[in-house]
C-alpha cells in the first residue's frame, strides 16, 4: 500500500502484524469512496492486515489508476460467487443444522414481514456464509462493515456463523456515517447490530446522537465518534488568490436528492435577478441528473451551471484549486469528506446547518451556513462570500486550522487501530 510522507514519520509505521481484519464494504476500490482506501492503508501502517470484502464488482471507472487495480486484485467480490456462497451455506448447515435455522430465522424476522426484504436478507445470508468460510481458512477474527444497511447486515451473520460453536471468538463493529444508515430504519434494523457489535464507529457527534437515538443506554458506551480524515499532503493549502469577474462555485457530491444541487442551481437563478452572476459545476454521478439537467434548462442558466460527472480523485483536487468557492446545500448529511478536502485546500465553504455539518462548517467562523432548503440564504451566503474579501479569508484561515486538528488521517488511525487491537469484552 502507498505510504505517504507524512505517515512515514508515524511512530507505528514499522509496527509488526498483530491482527487480521476483514474489511466488508459495498465496492472496493470505488472513485467516491477513497477515505476508506485511505483508512486502509492508515490501519495497515499501523500493523493491521485488512482482507476487503466488496459485495459489487469494481466498475471500469474505478480502475483506472494501477492503484485502484492493485486493491481490486486483492479484494473478493462477494456477489460474484454465489455458487461458492451456496456450497458454504451446505456445508455450515451439515456442521450447526440447527444453529443455522436459528439464523435463517432471525433474518427473516428482522425483514419485519416485508417479503422484498426477506429476499434481500437471504440474499446477505448466503453472502455471509462465504465470508465466514474466507474468514475461518484465513484465521480472521475480526469483521468491520462500513456502512449500517447490506454490508453490516453481512458482517453480522457471518460473525453469527462463525460462532456457531459457542466460543464467541469472532467479534465484529462497523461505522456509521450518516443519511444513508438511517434514511430506513425498518430496513437497516441498527438497534438488532448495535446490540451485537463489539463496538460502533460514528463519523460526527450528530451520527453518534441518531444511534443513541434509536438503541437503550446500556449500549451507548460502545458508540465512538472517529471522525473521518484525509491525507492533508493531498490537500496543501493553495495560495491567496482574488476571485474570478464571475465566480466559480464547485459542488462534489453525489447527485441525489439529499444532495440539494437543485436548490443551489435555483440560487444561481436567483443571485442572475439580482445582477450578479456566478458559474457552478457539479462534480458527481446519480440519479437525478434527469431532473437537474431539466432544472438547468428550465431557468435557462446553460451558459453557467456544468456537469462533469463524476472525476477521479486528482480531477476533484484540480476543480478545487481552481475553485472561488464550495458549496453542498445538502438535506441530510453524516460530515462529508467533500467539505473537508475544500476547506484543506483553501476553499471558501458555503453550506446548510443540518446533521454533522455544523460541527465542522461552523457559521461565521469556518464556513457560511444556512437553512436547507432556503434558496435565497443560500445566495445571499454565496453573496457575501464574493463581496466580503476579509471575511472570505477569515473563513479560510480558520477552516485549514479546524481540519488540521479534527481530520488528519493519521490521527484518525491513531484512534481507530486499538479498537481492532483490544480483543476485551464488549462495552
Amino acid at each position: 500500500m502507498p505510504v505517504t510522507s507524512r505517515a512515514a514519520h508515524s511512530s507505528v509505521a514499522d509496527a509488526p502484524a498483530t491482527t487480521a481484519v476483514a474489511y466488508v464494504m459495498t465496492h472496493y476500490p470505488r472513485v467516491a469512496l477513497t477515505f476508506i482506501a485511505g483508512e486502509v492503508d492508515a490501519l495497515e501502517r499501523r500493523g493491521i492486515v485488512i482482507h476487503p470484502f466488496a459485495m459489487n464488482a469494481a466498475a471500469p471507472e474505478d480502475l483506472l489508476s494501477p492503484d485502484a487495480r492493485s486493491r481490486w486484485a486483492r479484494t473478493v467480490c462477494l456477489k460474484s460467487s454465489w455458487g461458492r456462497a451456496a456450497g458454504a451455506f451446505a456445508k455450515t448447515t451439515a456442521r450447526h443444522p440447527l444453529a443455522t435455522a436459528r439464523l435463517v430465522a432471525r433474518a427473516l424476522i428482522s425483514a419485519r414481514l416485508d417479503a422484498g426484504l426477506a429476499v434481500r436478507r437471504l440474499a446477505h445470508l448466503l453472502q455471509a456464509m462465504l465470508l465466514a468460510e474466507q474468514c475461518a481458512r484465513r484465521g480472521i477474527e475480526h469483521i468491520h462493515a462500513h456502512f449500517g444497511q447490506a454490508p453490516a447486515t453481512i458482517a453480522w451473520f457471518a460473525s453469527e456463523i462463525l460462532n456457531f460453536d459457542g466460543r464467541a471468538a469472532t467479534r465484529w463493529s462497523l461505522t456509521i456515517h450518516g443519511f444513508q444508515d438511517f434514511v430506513d430504519e425498518a430496513v437497516g434494523r441498527l438497534d438488532l447490530k448495535a446490540a451485537s457489535a463489539s463496538f460502533v464507529i460514528c463519523v460526527s457527534d450528530f451520527t453518534r446522537s441518531q444511534l443513541c437515538r434509536i438503541t437503550p443506554p446500556r449500549l451507548w458506551d460502545r458508540y465512538h465518534v472517529i471522525r473521518c480524515g484525509i491525507d492533508l499532503d493531498r490537500f496543501p493549502l493553495r495560495a491567496a488568490r482574488q476571485l474570478r469577474q464571475r465566480p466559480r462555485v464547485v459542488l462534489v457530491g453525489r447527485l441525489s436528492p439529499e444532495k440539494g444541487q437543485l436548490i443551489l442551481i435555483r440560487a444561481v437563478a436567483a443571485l442572475r435577478q439580482r445582477g450578479r452572476e456566478v458559474e457552478v459545476l457539479l462534480v458527481g454521478a446519480g440519479p437525478l441528473r434527469s431532473w437537474i439537467e431539466e432544472e438547468i434548462a428550465r431557468l435557462g442558466l446553460g451558459d453557467l451551471v456544468s456537469l462533469a460527472g463524476e472525476l477521479e480523485p486528482e480531477q476533484v483536487n484540480a476543480q478545487l484549486q481552481e475553485a472561488d468557492i464550495f458549496c453542498l446545500p445538502s438535506f441530510a448529511e453524516g460530515l462529508p469528506i467533500s467539505i473537508m478536502e475544500a476547506m484543506a485546500t483553501g476553499v471558501p465553504v458555503s453550506s446548510t446547518n443540518i446533521g454533522g455539518i455544523p460541527e465542522l462548517a461552523i457559521n461565521g467562523e469556518t464556513a457560511l451556513t444556512v437553512a436547507a432548503g432556503n434558496v435565497e440564504a443560500l445566495a445571499g451566503a454565496i453573496e457575501k462570500i464574493i463581496v466580503e474579501p476579509v471575511l472570505r479569508q477569515a473563513l479560510v484561515d480558520a477552516a485549514r486550522r479546524e481540519v488540521t486538528l479534527r481530520h488528519d488521517r493519521e490521527r484518525s488511525g491513531d484512534q481507530l487501530a486499538p479498537l481492532f487491537l483490544d480483543r476485551g469484552t464488549r462495552a
